[in-house]
């Protein structure tokens, strides 16, 4: 009888084995089986020291691995750049920063003995702003001429302020011939796709031009959303934001969009500023920056209509929204999607009382009332994607502001001994105010009270607590109860007022 052999016992490969640990110990344990002569385990052996260093590759390689995983997924990514990527995919424009704006009145003095002409992108400034650690600045947008010994006039500005500084003739030898300031970005390659960085920032995506220079003009070329919408010979771009925040000009590949020929110089006309951080009160803009002897500043407006740039928790879960409804509206839920792919809009409601009717209710961010213009703006975007023989309205949302605690009967949190009152108390106001944040708040949201005590409680320190008043600002002030908002209505946080009994 012929000599049986035994089979090769297969190898046995832990594929969860992906940090250092895992990966020296499946690899010692290999070892084992092929090397059985092998026996040195000891650090300073040169076999356990080379499966080392091959375990430290393998533990960075499996970080990068599923580092790159991750950013292939809207709920997962975490680079900006990532998420922007995937809802442009998705046919999905975030919103970016606009700038606020108002009005300023200028003034010649008494003394003035001739009229003084205050030219378009003046310098306004605030006081020193400690925060930013620099004062801020609005640039007026038209140009005007006070008359002497007294003469005033109102102006627009606007936040931010003019980048570059080279000098180039637009419109040449037209009646709209112009020199406006620019940022010089070298020549054209001639390549596709050329990416062109702009050096300040942040830059206003709607104040982006660029020009590329010919023999007779500096043309102007026209930013787009997608340049997969346009064709080999449209003079577009693409506004990119890198994720250190660097803005970037996309050009076209002679397929979407045209490639400026070799040679041909390019300039960007852009301004910087933006955010939230412009809206001020009235009479905040003090300073002319820029030398304009005999005028000052009578009087100022408010600024309003500054907006930060999207947040990218709320591009995750807008992005999906906007493409699953495929540019059209036909459920109420796909007209409060489709609201929200117009930029200022971050959140909406659609409300329908009959087929032919749809009421939608909007707020922009930090549940700010949106302006009339904007409200008009969704009004006619919307009903451009409505099924036919319906009409669409586009109102704001209502803010409903939630009472917690009164002057007389504040909310009182019980302290263990061993506690810092200051400390917890500050811990209690934040809970209260993140309950109600813009980030937690909704259309038709519930806010049982038992989840303010839930809420209270769990706070380190706390023994117990009372809350006598947690009531809506225009119901009756007493007691606390849960607070029920209509479909249309938005919780915000109201008065507020809160001690601390015991501790230290």
């Amino acid at each position: 009888m012929a000599e049986q052999t035994s089979a090769a016992v297969p190898a046995v490969i832990d594929y969860t084995a992906r940090d250092f640990a895992s990966l020296r110990a499946a690899m010692l344990d290999h070892a084992t089986q092929v090397f059985p002569q092998w026996t040195g385990r000891a650090t300073a052996d040169f076999g356990v020291t080379l499966i080392e260093e091959i375990a430290y590759l393998g533990d960075i390689l499996s970080y990068y691995l599923d580092a790159a995983s991750r950013e292939a997924f809207l709920p997962t990514a975490t680079r900006r750049e990532s998420i922007m990527d995937l809802a442009r995919m998705l046919g999905y424009t975030p919103d970016v920063a606009t700038a606020a704006a108002g009005t300023v009145v200028l003034a010649t003095e008494a003394s003035q003995a001739t009229a003084v002409t205050v030219p378009a992108g003046t310098k306004i400034t605030t006081a020193f702003i400690d925060a930013l650690d620099r004062p801020l600045i609005y640039e007026t947008t038209t140009a005007v001429t006070l008359a002497a010994a007294g003469g005033s006039a109102s102006i627009p500005v606007t936040e931010g302020q003019t980048a570059g500084i080279t000098p180039l003739l637009i419109a040449r030898d037209t009646p709209q011939q112009q020199e406006i300031l620019t940022e010089a970005l070298g020549t054209s390659t001639g390549r596709p796709e050329q990416r062109l960085v702009l050096a300040e920032g942040p830059a206003l995506h709607d104040s982006i031009r660029l020009y590329v220079s010919t023999a007779q003009d500096a043309v102007p070329w026209r930013r787009v959303d997608s340049l997969l919408e346009c064709g080999p010979t449209d003079l577009v771009f693409e506004v990119h934001t890198a994720a250190d925040g660097q803005t970037i000009i996309v050009l076209g590949d002679g397929l979407a969009g045209a490639v400026p020929a070799a040679g041909q110089a390019l300039h960007a006309a852009y301004r910087t500023g933006g955010g939230t951080v412009g809206n001020i009160s009235a009479n905040q803009l003090i300073d002319i920056a820029d030398a304009l002897p005999g005028v000052y500043i009578a009087t100022s407006s408010a600024m309003t209509g500054g907006r930060d740039a999207e947040s990218l928790e709320s591009i995750r879960t807008n992005a999906p929204r906007a493409h699953r409804t495929q540019d059209r509206a036909v459920s109420l839920r796909d007209y409060a999607d489709l609201a929200l792919a117009v930029p200022g809009i971050a959140k909406a409601k659609a409300l329908a009382t009959q087929t032919t009717s749809v009421t939608v209710r909007v707020v922009g961010a930090a549940n700010a009332t949106p302006a009339l213009e904007l409200l008009d703006r969704v009004e006619r975007y919307l009903q451009q994607r409505a099924v036919a023989g319906v009409r669409v309205t586009v109102a704001p949302g209502d803010l409903v502001r939630v009472n917690m605690g009164s002057e007389a009967s504040p909310i009182i949190l019980g302290l263990y001994p061993n506690h810092r009152a200051a400390d917890v108390a500050r811990a209690g106001r934040r809970a209260l105010q993140e309950l109600l944040s813009d980030a937690r708040s909704a259309f038709g949201q519930t806010i049982p009270i038992s989840r303010v005590y839930r809420m209270l409680d769990s706070l380190p320190g706390v023994e117990y607590v009372k809350v006598p008043l947690f009531a809506r600002a225009d119901g009756v002030q007493t007691g606390a109860q849960d607070i029920l908002c209509r479909d249309w209505e938005i919780p915000v946080p109201g008065d507020l007022y809160l001690v601390t009994d015991g501790g230290f």
